[in-house]
């Protein structure tokens, strides 16, 4: 027996042998094709919401690791070894040239330490029976300790490492030479500044701890070196209160270990190739991941019921996958053309950049279909390790270059530009010159200003550029500045603008999303209402029925009745 509740009307099929309850339920069934529709659209933009967000961590994450090497000292990883670790280690920062270094060590940086010549038969020996004080001089700077009576040598040492002013200046140690124990006394601070004196206090001083009861068994000193044979005196010495330094060559830090007086020593930069390749190899991992996120919310949607029946979706149009086809088109087009401000190399006239694109030192897309890697970036080693041998600096710009300019014309030199104002590019700069000045100047095509020699542009593109006429005689001459910006730069300016919280691509893609799926929450709320008063309206209608074929029925078996009755 089939029963349909809704509310207070039940079917039970007894009326009129009809099952309303499935009749109810095939109807209704096909009239929530359109909701089933609507929530499977739903879910679907959903899952498209989720890909967005996804991509926009992928993006952040993208940032991250090209902020790491956004200039050329960053990206053009260095490497810098010692002939002699016994004598100096080097490390090579940023900004470093490539080269050799001759270094001589004439003596280490050491701390002043001082010990007494007579001691004590053990640490609990009592150094005075009188209260006192105890006071050492430390550079220009005397620190002094009150003293009981009954200290021992353990107390004392722990009265001067304890106290908060000469704890921080000198350490006491006990030093035991196997007959006897000896108070040491060592400055914390390298260099010939920082020497240690005991303050002679006369008939107060402690027996045995006077000054002239300490021997200076290692004086305060500075390193003493020389760098490419500089300073050329032989007595002439540069000198720090350290032995480690990193202001005497840019970007090279130096620990001295040990003396080489009289001999040299090689310290040598050079290019650090795997570290470089290690940093092409990030920046192409995270350019694929971001074109494979992009790609897999890129698909044509095709909107499917449970059975897996494709939808009709007439009256949808599929939104925001244009976004990401403009981010996908954009950061394509930076990899895929020559830098900007970049000028393909005339090896006739050695002038222009040996490298000016990703293709020119092994880098392309793969465009084998049956590859695992088809549609990706990937590198040719062989190619990149060749261009990287020739010309390491001009790799390094094609990635890093941050409005790096240039002149190849003898007219015309770069002095600077405005970072965030001047865009890169190519601009032709334009001069004329009249008894012995110049009267004229354009930048671009546009009018520039003049103070003597130096020639500014202050608008358009080219705002903040600075050049410098090279031409004195009457005249009218051109040249052209190249400012360049590598691949890295160029993709972190795209990046910003697909990221922006204001008008950001990104943003107005997930904008986009949420606005279709809240009104097609909106179109199945209504939906639903629809739904539920024409379920409402069926039952009602067959409750209806049911009852008049119930009297039919009933009426049915009383003529029956009748009719028997008179047979």
């Amino acid at each position: 027996m089939t029963e349909y509740w809704s509310g207070a009307i039940t079917f039970t099929g007894l009326g009129s042998g009809t099952d309303f309850d499935s009749v109810i339920e095939a109807t209704m069934n096909v009239e929530s094709y359109r909701l089933n529709r609507m929530k499977i659209w739903g879910d679907q933009w959903s899952s498209k919401l989720d890909q967005v967000e996804e991509i926009s961590s992928e993006l952040a994450l993208y940032k991250t690791k090209l902020q790491s090497m956004d200039s050329t000292n960053e990206f053009l990883a260095k490497s810098a070894s010692s002939s002699s670790s016994a004598v100096a280690s080097v490390t090579a920062g940023s900004g470093v040239e490539v080269g050799t270094h001759a270094l001589e060590v004439k003596q280490k940086a050491q701390n002043d330490i001082w010990s007494t010549s007579s001691g004590w038969d053990k640490s609990s020996s009592v150094i005075t029976e009188t209260d006192t004080t105890f006071s050492v001089q430390y550079g220009d700077d005397e620190y002094t300790i009150d003293v009981s009576a009954g200290t021992t040598l353990e107390g004392f040492v722990r009265l001067i490492n304890n106290d908060a002013d000469m704890g921080d200046a000198v350490r006491a140690n006990i030093i035991d030479d196997g007959n006897e124990l000896h108070l040491q006394l060592r400055g914390l601070d390298l260099g010939a500044d920082n020497a240690v004196t005991i303050v002679d206090k006369g008939s107060d001083s402690i027996d045995g701890l006077s000054p002239a009861d300490f021997r200076n068994s290692q004086q305060a000193q500075n390193a003493k070196f020389k760098i490419d044979g500089y300073p050329e005196g032989e007595d002439e010495w540069i000198e720090r209160d350290s032995n480690t330094f990193s202001d005497v060559i840019d970007g090279l830090t130096i620990t001295i270990h040990g003396s080489s007086y009289g001999e040299t020593v090689d310290l040598t930069v050079a290019t650090d190739t795997e570290a470089v390749i290690a940093n092409i190899e990030s920046f192409l991992e995270r350019t694929n991941a971001i074109r494979d996120a992009i790609a897999a919310l890129d698909e044509d949607m095709e909107l499917t019921n449970e059975d897996g029946e494709e939808v009709d979706t007439t009256g949808y149009e599929v939104r925001g996958n244009y976004g990401m086809d403009i981010i996908e088109q954009s950061l394509q087009n930076i990899l895929a053309s020559a830098g900007l401000g970049f000028e393909y190399y005339d090896a006739d006239d050695n002038t222009g950049d040996r490298y000016a694109s990703l293709a020119s030192i092994g880098i392309s897309t793969d465009a084998d279909e049956n590859s695992t890697t088809f549609g990706h970036l990937i590198i040719d080693y062989e190619e990149l390790e060749e261009a990287l041998t020739k010309d390491p600096d001009a790799v390094a710009r094609l990635f890093a270059a941050d409005n790096d300019g240039v002149s190849y014309d003898s007219e015309v030199s770069f002095d600077s530009s405005i970072s965030n104002m001047t865009k890169p590019g190519e601009y032709e700069v334009e001069y004329t010159v009249e008894n012995g000045a110049i009267v004229s100047a354009t930048i671009g095509g546009e009018e520039a200003n003049v103070d003597g020699w130096s020639i500014t542009s202050v608008t358009g593109d080219s705002s903040g550029l600075a050049v410098t006429a090279n031409m004195h005689a009457d005249g009218t001459y051109s040249g052209t500045i190249y400012l360049r910006q590598g691949k890295i730069n160029q993709t972190l300016d795209a990046l910003d603008s697909f990221t922006s919280a204001e008008g950001g691509t990104l943003n107005i893609i997930e904008d986009s999303y949420k606005d279709i799926i809240k009104n097609n929450k909106t179109a199945m709320e209504k939906e639903e209402a629809r739904l539920e008063l024409k379920h409402q309206n069926l039952v009602e209608k067959y409750a209806a029925l049911e009852a008049l074929l119930g009297e039919y029925e009933d009426v049915n078996s009383s003529l029956e009745s009748l009719i028997a009755d008179l047979e």
